[in-house]
Order: structure tokens, then sequence, then C-alpha cells
């Protein structure tokens, strides 16, 4: 699920001056000390790149951060950190509505940020196979949102899961100057992109050190109560009853998980989290109390169950919608995080 930035508010503020009806003297002049120029905060760059992916038989586009002084140290290595977008997003979102090369900056990361093109996938492989190719290119048939940019959204297979661990670190790993292992690698994610990066890492603890979910789909099976109650939580059982108010939402999900309930708590990171050993991976939440889309009741049951099960993991639930006003005040406490649990540049 993808919102648009929320407005920010600008505060006037009224300066008055008085006078006493004639010539104000003018100040005695006073010494001032000499102040150094303060040098500009050191930049990374952004790039747009294409690599071919064999699990989706498409060609996709991926956005890059590379970190200040990547070029500059041409023997260095750097730890990774890929960011999934949410449903209706693309490769740019974090860019553009997160300001996530500001971020990073601010932040002197040190670290290859990765924005893949997620399609609405929710990053998995789906269940039924990918409609015909040509029909989707010519009206979007098979498409969630069939106005979406057909050139860009249809692929021959739906294999996302496949796409993300093996095509997209493969090929950032032989691209870029990568610390090509676990400890140099983390995942993270914005709702549906949230529900990825938890899922994928939980999957695949062997690939990714640490995980961040902002406003994520933490538990996908969660069925109520809303609001949230600890100890009052009800599963879906029924995956055919998943999202049946959400109209082609909720077919499309259904679509992608298909009908059998085991397959649904193989990617449930709340299912999932029972079989978790401490810090394989790491794990940030956050949600916002306003989410329009309740996914911060999911976030509190994933969080009480990390609890109950004594694995450490950051938390934050306060003030904020489905947005990015929320999601990119958020960001430094991810890249912060994400920084903490993997290895430095080598």
């Amino acid at each position: 699920m993808h919102a648009s930035a929320g407005s920010v508010l600008a505060a006037l503020v009224a300066v008055a001056a008085c006078g006493n009806g004639g010539p104000a003297p003018a100040p005695a002049p006073t010494p001032t000390a000499a102040v150094a120029p303060v040098a500009p905060a050191a930049r990374g760059r952004v790039v747009t790149a294409s690599f071919a992916s064999a699990a989706l038989g498409v060609t996709k586009d991926v956005v890059v951060y590379l970190p200040a002084g990547y070029d500059a140290a041409p023997d260095t290595r750097w730890p990774v950190f890929y960011y999934l977008h949410g449903l209706g997003g693309d490769e740019t979102n974090w860019i553009e509505g997160g300001k996530l090369a500001a971020a990073a900056d601010a932040l002197g990361l040190a670290a290859i940020v990765v924005m893949p093109d997620g399609d609405n996938s929710f990053y998995v492989d789906a269940h039924a196979p990918a409609p015909d190719y040509a029909a989707c290119l010519r009206d979007g048939t098979g498409l969630l949102i069939p106005s979406a940019p057909k050139k860009k959204t249809c692929v021959r297979t739906a294999a996302y899961e496949t796409y993300i661990t093996q095509d997209l670190i493969g090929w950032v790993d032989a691209t870029y100057r990568t610390i090509a292992g676990r400890e140099g690698r983390a995942i993270a994610g914005l709702s549906m992109g949230g529900f990825g990066a938890l899922s994928l890492a939980m999957r695949h603890p062997d690939l990714f050190a640490a995980a961040a979910s902002h406003s994520g789909i933490d538990a996908l099976l969660y069925a109520g109560p809303f609001p949230y109650e600890r100890g009052k939580v009800t599963l879906e059982t029924e995956p055919r009853n998943w999202g049946g108010a959400a109209g082609p939402f909720g077919a499309w999900v259904r679509g992608l998980f298909g009908p059998e309930l085991a397959r649904w708590q193989a990617h449930d990171p709340a299912v999932l989290a029972a079989s978790l050993a401490p810090g394989r991976p790491a794990i940030y939440l956050d949600c916002g109390t306003e989410d329009e889309f309740m996914l911060h009741d999911g976030a509190q049951y994933l969080h009480d169950l990390l609890v109950e099960r004594g694995i450490d993991h950051a938390w934050y639930l306060g003030p904020g919608r489905h947005d990015f006003a929320f999601w990119s005040a958020r960001l430094p406490h991810s890249l912060r995080f994400l920084r903490e649990h993997t290895s430095d540049p080598r």
C-alpha cells in the first residue's frame, strides 16, 4: 500500500519593530571573531541502472545510492541495504518521497542503498503463473492496476522472491564493490515492502543480517481485534476469506499466495517469528498510530510475539499516518539500525 506524502504546515513568525518617533542612533560597532567557513557535508550520488532478471524474464530498473567516498576508495568494499517500496510504488519512491539520499548524507552513511522495482508483487514467487506477456503488454491483462505502464510492469514469470534473493543480489554484488555476505547485507521497506523485508529476511537468514519494516504488513494473517488487544488475537485460517471486503486488492493478494494456509504461514512474519534465532535477523519495526490500514495492530502483535520469545528488537509506535511524512521521519532510525547490525566498510 502506497500513500502520498502528508502535508507540512508552515509557521509564520511576525517581527514587530517600534521606534521613538525619530531616527534611532547607529549601534556602536563591536569586534567580531573570524569564523572559519564550514565545509558542506559530503554527499553520495544516486544512479539509475537496469539489469536482466532471469526470474521475471524481463529487464528491471533499479536506483542505487552510492555513499560519499565510494569513488575515491577503489579498494574498499561496502555494506548494502536493500529498500523496498510499497503497493503502487516503484524504485524511485524512496528517493523522491522518502528523500533517502538526503537522509543518508546527513547520517554520513557508509553503505550502498539499493532500491529495486518490485511492482505489486508482495515480493513473493506468485502461486499462480504470470498471465500472457503479450496480453499484458497490450491491455494490462493480469495487472492489479491495468493502467500501469505496461513495458515497466509486465513480466513473463512472477517469481519476485527469486528475483530479489538471487537475481538482484547477484547483480549488485557483481556490479558494485560490496561486502558480499550476510554480515554486509540488510533489507528494509515500507508497507508492502515492510512485509517483503521481514518475510525475505526471515526466510533467508543466510542472506540478511538485519531487516526493518516501516508501517509494514507485519502479520499477514492477523484478523483482529481492532484495536489490538494483547491475548485476544484471532488469525485468519481460511485464505479464501482473506481481504473479502477489499475487492480487487483482496483478490490480487489471494492470487499471489494461493488457497493453501501453509503457504500463507510460510511467508507471514508473525508465524516465521516462532522459529527465529535471536539476531537472525536483527529486527526493526515501526508504525503510526493513525495508520489508515490499521497496520499498527498487526505490528503490535508481532512486537509482542518477539517480546514473548525474548527476541531483542527495535520498536516504535507513535503518531503518524500511512504516508511519507511518517516514513521519511523514521527513515534515519532504520538506516542507523541497519548500520549498527552490519559490517563497516573494509
